[in-house]
């Protein structure tokens, strides 16, 4: 009973952190990755998946909160594909912006490219 009761909470609460933001990232990854004429989900040497691969770049897609986990696997899509490093960071709320200074700040000292992408940007509204 206790089992399925964590279980019911987990769920819970994995169906609310998803709820609060406005679109999936793959919808903000496909309308980039379109726009920049890049292929999406490539499956990397290591199983891994980039979740977007340009001419120039291997770019990674995370909601604001999550900036320091997108500079880390941009790091490592970078280094499986010789490709820069890029992170395109999902603002959705005008508090996700202090996410993006503190990026950027990290980015610089190690050649990532930094963009951001925001609902308005998807073509939904």
């Amino acid at each position: 009973m206790i089992r399925l009761a964590i279980t019911i909470w987990l769920l819970v609460v994995a169906s609310t952190a998803q709820a609060k933001h406005l679109h999936k990232e793959k919808e903000y990854q496909q309308a980039w990755c379109d726009r920049y004429n890049g292929q999406t989900e490539v499956r990397l040497e290591d199983g891994t998946r980039a979740d977007c691969i340009t001419d120039k770049y291997a770019v990674e897609f995370d909601f604001a909160s999550k900036w320091a986990e997108g500079l880390g696997q941009a790091l490592h899509y970078s280094d499986l594909t010789g490709k820069r490093p890029a992170v395109v960071l999902i603002i959705e709320h005008q508090n996700d912006w202090k996410h993006l200074r503190k990026l950027k700040r990290s980015a610089k000292n190690r050649a990532v490219k930094v963009w951001y992408i925001q609902p308005k940007d998807i073509g939904h509204h």
